[in-house]
C-alpha cells in the first residue's frame, strides 16, 4: 500500500506514534548522556590523583568483580593501574561524544516531525513543543549552560589532557612502555575532541564558502547572459537590415 492510499487520520496516528516513539529514546540517551558526564568528570579527578598522589593509591584501591571474576586491583603497579584509567576515561569520553551528537541530530528530526503533525491537528504551533515553544524567549540561564556543555566543557578536557599527560611525563618514574600506552591514548582522546567539536564546525564553514561561490558563479553567470542577450538582438538586427 502506497502513502497516498493512507487515510488521513491513520496517517496522523503513525506520525503521532512514531514522535513519541523517538523522543522517548532521545529522553533515555540524554540521560544516559548526562550519566557519562559526571563520571567523565570522575575519571579525570581520579587521572590528577593517580598522578599527582600515586603513594595513596597504593594498597588502598581495593578489588573488582567483574562477569563473576574478582580482579584484585591492589596487586596491579600503579603504572598499569593508569594505564587502565586512561582507557576508561578514553571509552567513556567516547561514549558521551557519541551520544552529545546522537541527540543533538535526533533533536532536529523531532523538531521536524512536529512541524509535519502540527499543522495536520490545524493546531498552529501548539503541537511544537520541543521545537517553537522551547526556543521561544530562551532563558539566557539555558543559553550559558548550552555554551558551557558545548563549548566549554571540551575545552577544559581537551586542555585537561594535555596537562595531565604533560605532568606524568614529568613527574611520575614509570617504565616507558607505560608512558608510551598513555601518549598515546592520549593522542587518541585529543583527536576525538577535535572530531567532536572543531571538525563539523570546519567542515560547516567549507561547506557555507562553497555554497557562497556557487551563488556568486550562478548570479554571475545570469548577468553574463542578461548583459548579452541584448547585443544578440542587436546583432541579429544588423543582419536583417543588411538584407
Amino acid at each position: 500500500m502506497s502513502g497516498a492510499e493512507i487515510p488521513p487520520d491513520k496517517q496522523l496516528d503513525i506520525l503521532h506514534d512514531h514522535y513519541k516513539e523517538t523522543f522517548a529514546r532521545v529522553v533515555l540517551m540524554e540521560r544516559s548522556r548526562d550519566r557519562l558526564f559526571l563520571l567523565v568528570i570522575v575519571l579525570f579527578a581520579l587521572l590528577s590523583l593517580e598522578i599527582g598522589y600515586p603513594a595513596s593509591f597504593e594498597g588502598s584501591v581495593g578489588s573488582l568483580s567483574f562477569a563473576g571474576t574478582v580482579i584484585d586491583l591492589d596487586a596491579l603497579p600503579l603504572a598499569a593501574l593508569l594505564n587502565a584509567t586512561w582507557v576508561l576515561a578514553l571509552a567513556v569520553v567516547l561514549d558521551y561524544c557519541r551520544k552529545s551528537i546522537w541527540v543533538s541530530r535526533s533533536y532536529r528530526y523531532v523538531h521536524e516531525l512536529e512541524k509535519t503533525i502540527s499543522p495536520q491537528l490545524d493546531a498552529g504551533d501548539m503541537y511544537q513543543r520541543e521545537g517553537h515553544w522551547y526556543a521561544n524567549n530562551y532563558p539566557m540561564l539555558l543559553n550559558a549552560s548550552w555554551i558551557a556543555y558545548v563549548f566549554v566543557f571540551p575545552v577544559i578536557l581537551f586542555v585537561a589532557t594535555i596537562g595531565l599527560l604533560s605532568w606524568e611525563l614529568k613527574r611520575l618514574d614509570y617504565p616507558w612502555f607505560h608512558k608510551a600506552f598513555d601518549v598515546a591514548i592520549s593522542f587518541v582522546l585529543l583527536a576525538v575532541f577535535v572530531l567532536y567539536q572543531v571538525q563539523p564546525y570546519i567542515a560547516q564553514k567549507i561547506r557555507d564558502r562553497r555554497e557562497r561561490r556557487k551563488d556568486r558563479t550562478l548570479k554571475h553567470r545570469k548577468r553574463s547572459t542578461a548583459d548579452s542577450f541584448p547585443s544578440v538582438l542587436a546583432s541579429r538586427q544588423d543582419r536583417a537590415d543588411d538584407r
